[in-house]
């Protein structure tokens, strides 16, 4: 059972060139995991991005439909404010000019 010399070293270029071997096939299941890993982490981004960009999307609408709604009201508040005035004017102005001109007259 004695194993000479170059037997030894045959068996332990064998064990080496082994390792070796698993070593370089370690390094191509990490190479591959890491492809891998950076696909998914595309379709992740590329996924994220649409539903963001959608999302964007519909806040931009409500807030334009929003917008639109309170410039609407608006528009009739001033509508209203400026029919009343111009009822104010036309029922009171007679009345107005009569006490500009008393307080005129005083001075």
């Amino acid at each position: 059972m004695e194993q000479t010399i170059e037997e030894v070293l045959n068996r332990l270029v064998e064990v080496e060139d082994t390792a070796l071997r698993m070593r370089e096939a370690l390094e191509d299941q990490k190479k591959e995991l890491f492809s891998r890993m950076e696909e998914e982490k595309r379709k992740f981004d590329a996924q994220l991005e649409q539903q963001t960009g959608r999302e964007i999307e519909a806040l931009q609408e409500r807030m334009d439909r929003e917008k639109e709604e309170e410039l609407e009201s608006l528009r009739r508040q001033t509508q209203q404010e400026l029919e009343g005035l111009k009822h104010k004017y036309d029922t009171e102005h007679d009345k107005i000019s009569d006490e500009i001109l008393k307080s005129i007259i005083r001075m």
